[in-house]
């Protein structure tokens, strides 16, 4: 969605990112329960998930989209991870399935974690990784631009990436931030008093909203 909007060039979505598919071997006729939390993950598999009817447990209107295009219909969507979560317990309250746990490399919430705290038997698997296309030089480019007002980050290591590869002296933006958590990092490493604003839900729409709620009268 975030690609689709038009801010004028005033914000940077950072990381600029290149998904980078991984040869996996998942048996997934094995799983009692298959859980997604991003869609890119789905993209991978979603050749294998044509005629799976096992329940699918996901996350957003992107794997929500994505499944009912592929005809999946034993599916439970969710608007974030810890809501996931609860429903997932809910659901299997007096069961313990197999669950397969597809995600990226890179993740805001440790799922298995917890998953294996309420003891599921969980088997996950990393089905893509994120690669930065953006050269040290050209992002100070970027970020020196007259126009360029704000820089939406989307996880903690986004907020690593950035205070490594960017001029602090280009930093003087407005933060939109996707969770509180990459908010109190991005004040630990810069400055406390910098300029963030943060959604309450961590949903790919409400941070739309906010940064065109933002800019709104430019």
């Amino acid at each position: 969605m975030l690609e689709q909007e038009k801010f004028n060039g005033r914000v940077l979505i950072f990381p600029l990112l290149e998904i980078d598919f991984l040869k996996t071997s998942i048996n997934l006729k094995e799983a009692d329960v298959l859980v997604v939390t991003s869609v890119y993950a789905l993209e991978k598999q979603k050749i294998e998930l044509q005629n799976f009817e096992k329940p699918i447990f996901a996350v957003g209107q992107r794997c929500d989209g994505l499944l009912k295009k592929i005809g999946a219909t034993n599916i439970f969507i969710y608007s974030n991870v810890k809501h996931l979560l609860s429903g997932f317990k809910n659901h299997f309250r007096n069961k313990r399935p197999l669950v397969v746990y597809l995600r990226g490399d890179e993740i805001s919430y440790d799922l298995k974690a917890d998953l294996l705290k309420h003891d599921f038997n969980c088997e996950e698997h990393v089905v893509y990784k994120q690669k930065r296309n953006i050269q040290k030089k050209d992002l100070g480019k970027i970020l020196s631009g007259k126009n360029l007002k704000g820089i939406a980050l989307f996880s903690e290591k986004s907020v690593d990436s950035l205070i490594n590869s960017a001029p602090r002296k280009n930093l003087d933006k407005t933060f939109f931030c996707f969770s509180k958590k990459i908010e109190n990092r991005l004040r630990s490493v810069l400055n406390k008093n910098i300029k963030c604003k943060t959604i309450q839900e961590p949903l790919i729409s409400n941070m739309v909203n906010m940064i065109v709620k933002e800019y709104s009268h430019y």
